[in-house]
């Protein structure tokens, strides 16, 4: 699939050629390198801050082809089979806030090779091109098919169960502790999600919609589990055995709305379902080196028509 733009053109390149560099090279673009770190909702922030960047610039953003996140969507950027002919050769910028939107960093030649590292988890770096984003973030098919039946398995069974008859409202709910109440990241200032959080966002939608169904999904962190098993329960709460991420988000995305406690996965889970989303907004400690990394409204990470509890 190709998609074309007035301004910028953005095309599948596969390349099997060891040598990439002189073929690519006689285009006379300029090249725009990532630098992959995290799990998969870093990768996504990575790419489409990236993609945003490569597009204001003029640039040709380069994959590798067996990029992990390239194994998930079908991404409309130029890909070869190795970059490391032209990327071992960039010019590094390190992002300075991870969670700020910093157009500092921006003010670089364009006709330089340039690895921009960082994590860039800003929504204001591609908001422009926020169709052309969800144009790309489609699951692979075998992910959807995955996704929808476990959806289809647990809402059909309470449906059974329940007046079957009725329209239900499913709120997915994204729940992730476990690697946040290590010693180093407490240090650092992250918080985790209280339980009383949870029931004021689970109150919001039971007093915004009629018949809600919560979906609840945590990591597979075996304190995570224990934690949820015995602090989430209610007759309109259906807890999700852990699966691949990869399906787990995608199953996440195709809720009507979302509640996330703290994390990128939960992000984009969210962003992807395009619902009412409620986010906690206490995931920093107060002057913690965490919070620094922040705009001071935090709306440069969280997007505003967001609702923060």
């Amino acid at each position: 699939m190709i998609y074309g733009f007035a301004a910028f053109t953005v095309t599948f390149v596969f390349f099997h050629s060891t040598n990439n560099f002189s073929i690519l090279n006689k285009t006379n673009e300029s090249y725009l390198c990532p630098y992959f770190e995290g799990g998969l909702g870093n990768h996504m922030f990575i790419y489409a801050s990236l993609y945003g960047i490569a597009r204001d610039k003029h640039m040709t953003l380069l994959l590798n082809s067996h990029d992990e996140i390239n194994t998930i969507f079908q991404l409309n950027v130029t890909k070869l089979r190795s970059t490391k002919n032209i990327c071992s050769k960039s010019f590094i910028i390190q992002e300075r806030l991870p969670c700020t939107y910093d157009s500092e960093i921006l003010n670089f030649d364009r006709k330089k090779v340039v690895k921009l590292k960082g994590f860039l988890q800003s929504w204001k770096y591609f908001i422009k091109y926020e169709d052309e984003i969800r144009k790309q973030f489609v699951f692979e098919r075998l992910i959807q098919d995955q996704a929808q039946e476990i959806i289809d398995s647990h809402i059909n069974k309470y449906k059974s169960e329940n007046d079957s008859h009725r329209h239900f409202t499913i709120v997915g709910v994204h729940i992730r502790r476990g690697d946040y109440l290590r010693p180093d990241n407490k240090e650092l200032g992250y918080n985790v999600a209280p339980m009383s959080y949870i029931e004021k966002a689970f109150t919001l939608f039971r007093n915004k919609f009629t018949h809600c169904v919560f979906l609840v999904f945590t990591s597979p962190n075996k304190n995570d589990k224990k934690w949820l098993k015995k602090n989430v329960n209610g007759p309109d709460i259906i807890k999700i055995g852990t699966n691949k991420r990869d399906v787990d988000m995608c199953a996440l995305s195709q809720c009507n709305h979302t509640i996330i406690t703290v994390g990128t996965f939960g992000w984009w889970a969210a962003w992807l379902s395009n619902g009412t989303t409620v986010y906690y907004k206490n995931v920093a400690v107060q002057n913690s080196k965490l919070r620094q990394y922040f705009s001071e409204d935090m709306l440069d990470f969280f997007p505003s028509q967001w609702i923060g509890l």
